[in-house]
């Protein structure tokens, strides 16, 4: 099913028309700063944003507009995502090793975070909580906004909201390709960032792809993606609504039912309000089914089968999996506790979701016993020398040879040299 993965992905084209507008964005951005962010925003959200920060003020007003149980909806995906991400932070660990050194490992939270909240069309605060709460878990208390403009020249009012529940006041009214430039890079009145993340269009996409290395990213989080497996036991019209339900993410959103069952296929179809952003297969065995999932690598999957543990054990490669015909794939984009940022474009091969790891380093730090040095040094300097770097084996052996000739002894000067 090789050319079926092919065809529900970019082409080579369409990927190089976008690397080349992004190109040219980031590259105003660069030598530009503030002025040509303005100039970039007017362009593409066709509205002057002169003063691109949100006053601490008006994120207040925003949170205090927002409707009741809206707001209780968000609080209860935080608290959700608080637990779920307490549970993944990397500990610190010490070790001693059988020559008599240490190594340890610290994990340590990054300085500055970038967040950005996809916006347009729609508002989308449930991106804010998924990437927010995880660098709080991490421990990052310094955190940038960035969500696109509206007509008014203010982003979303529940992006806003779910920034100020959160205690972020650092909010730009700037969206696209422009936006993460502006974090990856700095400019005049926004100061660059360690790591930044979020999920956003194709231009957002490969501007974080083309700005890795001089910023950190989680992934490459692009339009969404979803497969819904279905076998005789699936209720058509729940996967039909799933379905329907991610093609709303807009353009580039794929949603993908795969049945050997053709009988399946057909009931999907008739429940269906819209096609667009929706294609049903039907393949020849469960066998190429999996094999389809595991070269797709999809940012959902969604296992309505009579099985799904066993069908579960057979995934390789997947964003986040969802199990049984309950477990619609909504429940994740909103309020279960899993994150909804996750790896598409196939990149689930080597990619995980948004976790608080995203946010932090592990720093090695070792510490070499007079003991451990002297049974270390021989072995060292076999490598070191194998490898043509004599210095690193006398390093070494200066040592051990100071070991061995007691706390008092100095080395002669002469004959130190490799």
């Amino acid at each position: 099913m090789a050319e079926t993965v092919r065809s529900l992905r970019p082409t080579a084209g369409d990927r190089e028309r976008v690397r080349g507008a992004v190109a040219d964005i980031v590259a105003m951005v660069r030598t530009g700063g503030d002025e040509a962010v303005r100039r970039l925003t007017s362009r593409f959200d066709e509205v002057d944003v002169e003063h691109s920060r949100l006053a601490t003020a008006t994120l207040k007003q925003a949170l205090d507009r927002t409707p009741a149980d809206v707001r209780e909806a968000l609080e209860m995906l935080a608290a959700n995502l608080r637990m779920t991400a307490s549970e993944t932070l990397p500990v610190a660990t010490r070790q001693e090793l059988p020559q008599g050194q240490i190594v340890s490992t610290r994990p340590l939270a990054v300085d500055r975070v970038g967040v950005y909240v996809p916006g347009g069309q729609a508002a989308y605060p449930s991106s804010a909580v998924m990437a927010i709460v995880p660098a709080q878990v991490a421990g990052v208390t310094d955190i940038a906004v960035c969500s696109p403009p509206g007509r008014d020249g203010s982003p979303a009012c529940a992006a806003l909201a779910a920034c100020a529940m959160l205690g972020v006041e650092e909010v730009y009214a700037i969206g696209g390709a422009q936006a993460v430039a502006a974090m990856a890079l700095g400019t005049e009145t926004i100061r660059p960032v360690d790591v930044l993340v979020g999920p956003g269009n194709a231009y957002v996409e490969e501007a974080k792809r083309g700005l890795f290395g001089e910023v950190g990213i989680e992934s490459l989080a692009g339009p969404s993606e979803l497969i819904v497996l279905a076998d005789e036991t699936a209720q058509a019209d729940l996967a039909a609504w799933d379905l329907l339900a991610q093609a709303e993410h807009g353009a580039g959103s794929h949603s993908v039912l795969v049945s050997t069952d053709r009988d399946v296929l057909d009931e999907v179809a008739s429940h269906l309000t819209s096609t667009e952003g929706i294609s049903l297969i039907e393949a020849d065995s469960w066998a190429t089914v999996f094999a389809f999932v595991n070269a797709y690598a999809p940012e959902h999957l969604q296992l309505m089968v009579a099985d799904p543990q066993a069908a579960l054990e057979r995934v390789r490669h997947a964003g986040a999996i969802f199990i049984g015909e309950m477990s619609g794939t909504a429940f994740g984009d909103y309020i279960a506790g899993s994150n909804h940022v996750l790896p598409t474009g196939g990149r689930g091969r080597f990619s995980s979701g948004l976790a608080p790891s995203v946010f932090m380093r592990i720093q090695e730090v070792v510490e070499i016993s007079p003991a451990a040095a002297e049974r270390l040094a021989a072995p060292l300097a076999a490598l070191a020398r194998a490898e043509g770097l004599p210095a690193h084996a006398r390093s070494a052996e200066v040592r051990a040879d100071k070991v061995s000739a007691g706390p008092s002894s100095r080395l002669p000067k002469q004959g130190a040299h490799p």
